[in-house]
């Protein structure tokens, strides 16, 4: 018999059965939703607006600043805690504590961060933010590969890739309608996250001590050694490497639509920033929402996950190119139509890719952590990115080319990836 794959090794099967994944399905995308609804409504509209009353004219180098360096939190609690969840052991499960003590922390923080009057203050609120709301974000992911099985990973990953557009829609409306009453719109977002990881953690409730797989006994030393063990794998690496850069050019603009819509791109007499943002984000989120839906199911069936990220990669770089030919805000509304359903093709097949290609069994939580770096990174460099685009190389004009170019690098990226390390994995063969 010849030896496993290295993707296959020691790999566990789902330890529910097939009717007993819509729990975790329900688990994830209420937990998705409100998580990204708090996301996109403090990052859209509430912390701009903070931003612009504190620091005026420089609004744009403070909001960099700010989501730049808070960005930093959640690159490294993800990895950290799947680590700790996957040798978890209590009466609760592995997973469970860490989704609801996750929820009750991103309530506190969002509250600290409503109360704060100061750039300082932001970055700490928005710090807090982001290291917290990250905990149950990621743990909850790691029930795909515990609970889910392979070839249902599609639908999963669109489940969970519809908590993007849904939350993201509920919260810029939400943000746009406590423009003026900041702290209440804050409240409003921290008790309903919390309430959603509540429901999430009962959802996925596991049975007592429950471990899938027997684990090696680490060291300290030696579990911070292998924190990044899986980037060594080409086809895991690949995968994370498409994942950066995708989503590092579509935050190059999304962070900035405010100004955007503030200083190049003039919404229709009538209509404030603010709520332009609103309108072209929901539009945005609209076309992610049919992208996602179409995506999941057809590479549960087809099984070409490579080819679904390619053309997600191009049509999100043709999408932000658009603006550099027409300045006008029917333009934009195009392009980012055409840029959420792109991003909505991703991401009904990235949680699938990943998690077929996973590098061994009793590790998900840490290595989705890691995987989970590659969503949360390019909240740290794309400010910085955005912000020196218009300040030193050109204004925004620059911001849409850089972004589309950085985009486009991922569809070359997960080409990098052999077929045969999804096929062994999935029923249908990656003939690509």
């Amino acid at each position: 018999m010849p030896l496993s794959s290295p993707w296959q090794r020691e790999r566990p099967a789902p330890s529910g059965s097939e009717g007993r994944i819509w729990p975790v399905l329900a688990s994830m995308l209420l937990i998705n939703v409100f998580g990204y609804a708090a996301i996109g409504g403090v990052l859209a509209v509430l912390l701009p607006t903070q931003v612009r009353a504190i620091a005026g004219d420089g609004a744009p180098s403070a909001l960099a600043l700010i989501t730049g360096v808070s960005a930093i939190a959640s690159l490294a609690v993800p990895p950290v805690v799947g680590l700790l969840s996957d040798r978890t052991r209590s009466k609760w499960g592995r997973r469970t504590p860490w989704v609801l003590l996750g929820g009750l922390a991103t309530a506190a923080s969002l509250l600290v961060l409503g109360l704060s009057g100061s750039i300082a203050g932001l970055l700490i609120g928005w710090f807090l933010v982001q290291g917290t709301i990250n905990v149950g974000l990621n743990v909850v992911l790691t029930t795909i590969p515990d609970r889910v099985p392979p070839r249902r990973h599609g639908l999963a990953s669109t489940v969970q890739g519809l908590g993007l557009p849904v939350g993201s829609v509920l919260g810029v409306q939400l943000g746009a309608l406590f423009v003026d009453s900041a702290l209440l719109g804050y409240g409003v977002l921290a008790a309903a996250f919390a309430l959603a990881s509540t429901l999430s953690a009962w959802l996925i409730r596991e049975a007592r001590h429950s471990s899938p797989v027997a684990l090696r006994p680490r060291s300290l030393g030696g579990e911070l050694r292998q924190m990044f063990s899986s980037l060594r794998l080409r086809d895991y690496r690949w995968v994370f490497v498409s994942r950066f850069v995708l989503y590092l050019g579509y935050n190059m603009i999304n962070g900035f639509t405010l100004y955007i819509l503030q200083d190049f791109i003039e919404p229709p007499a009538g209509v404030a920033a603010a709520d332009g943002v609103a309108t072209s984000l929901t539009v945005s989120l609209l076309f992610l929402t049919m992208g996602t839906v179409v995506a999941g199911p057809l590479v549960d069936r087809l099984g070409r996950h490579r080819g679904f990220v390619f053309v997600s990669s191009v049509l999100l770089s043709g999408s932000l190119f658009i603006p550099l030919i027409w300045q006008t805000w029917s333009a934009f509304l195009v392009s980012t139509a055409l840029s959420g359903f792109a991003l909505g093709l991703y991401l009904g097949v990235d949680l699938a890719l990943a998690t077929l290609v996973l590098p061994k069994a009793g590790d998900a939580g840490r290595d989705l952590g890691v995987f989970h770096i590659a969503l949360t990174a390019p909240q740290v460099v794309a400010p910085f990115l955005a912000s020196l685009a218009v300040t030193t190389l050109g204004g925004y004009r620059m911001v849409f080319l850089a972004g589309g170019a950085i985009a486009l690098i991922g569809s070359f990226a997960v080409l990098r990836v052999r077929p045969e390390a999804v096929s062994e994995q999935h029923p249908s063969l990656e003939s690509q």
